[in-house]
């Protein structure tokens, strides 16, 4: 299972997630590979792949084995296939995530569009309660030290289920201070599910909006599975009755990026509107404090 921007992490999403993941996976040394690089450190990940490119000819390509035959009789899952994930690679994948199906003999194209939005560094002055967003490193989260809304929203309901349960559900982060839930605590999961994990409830810290961000959106295209596009599949024996292709790219090589800045402060006020009061009034600091000190009582 995949998820991330175009990225080649192989992670399954109920068991592990880039947050917690403690051991780094070197996939290329090569130097014309390109790893991503968090705008808001300028660090690098050697563990998540990226690319500046857009169109067919670029991104993820992967072709599944999905082994029908591993499918229980009394599996709930309507299809043979594969669920694939697109979020983004430091979110854990719950809140935000955008996901297709892929069925067996089908090949799936997804097309990802990116929204970036930014803020500038003089937003700290600004009391976080007042911008109503949080920087990467601001707010500090139990299971990352890259803050980001989703990733505050998943830990704000793992302390519920330990609250009302004692344990966390198995696909959330794994923590050694907390117990994974068992069947035996599926009723009192239910519920929780039901009665308590409200939206509107106030999470502990508050998740606020990430000041620097991205959000996708995806268009997709599904067509018959053609093995012979692929090389190296004919000489396995496998057949469109137990594969599912997937490819997915950028659609265009330009996004809309949203800027949010600090227009007016202290100083803009000061310097804007007291140099108006001067030419208007023909008035200054210093007349002020000298109209001030004629006011105080005993000045002859």
């Amino acid at each position: 299972m995949y998820h991330g921007s175009l990225i080649g992490d192989d992670n399954d999403e109920s068991t592990k997630t880039l947050a917690t993941k403690k051991k780094k996976i070197e996939l290329s040394n090569e130097e014309d590979t390109e790893y991503y690089i968090d705008p808001s450190t300028q660090e690098k990940s050697n563990n998540i792949l990226v690319t500046s490119e857009s169109g067919r000819g670029s991104g993820l390509s992967v072709v599944f084995n999905v082994e029908p035959q591993d499918y229980p009789d009394w599996s709930q899952s309507p299809y043979y296939g594969a669920k694939i994930l697109i979020s983004d690679p430091n979110d854990y994948p719950e809140t935000t995530v955008l996901y297709k199906y892929v069925k067996v003999g089908d090949a799936l194209e997804i097309k990802v569009e990116p929204m970036v939005f930014t803020s500038d560094d003089n937003l700290r002055s600004v009391p976080i309660d007042k911008r109503g967003c949080s920087f990467h490193d601001e707010t500090i989260l139990v299971h990352t030290n890259r803050y980001s809304t989703e990733t505050c929203k998943t830990e704000c309901k793992m302390k519920r289920y330990k609250e009302g349960c004692g344990c966390v559900p198995y696909k959330y982060p794994s923590d050694d201070s907390i117990r994974t839930c068992t069947f035996e605590d599926l009723e009192c999961l239910n519920n929780m599910r039901a009665y308590r994990s409200k939206e509107n409830e106030t999470c502990k810290p508050i998740c606020y909006t990430e000041c620097r961000d991205k959000k996708y959106s995806i268009t997709s295209d599904v067509m018959p599975l053609v093995t012979e596009i692929y090389t190296g599949i004919s000489k396995i024996n496998w057949t469109t009755e137990e594969l599912s292709s997937l490819k997915v790219y950028f659609a265009k090589s330009t996004c809309n990026c949203y800027q949010k800045t600090l227009l007016i402060d202290f100083n803009y006020i000061v310097a804007t509107y007291g140099g108006v009061f001067s030419l208007s009034f023909g008035a200054s600091i210093i007349t002020l404090i000298e109209f001030i000190y004629l006011l105080i009582p005993g000045y002859d």
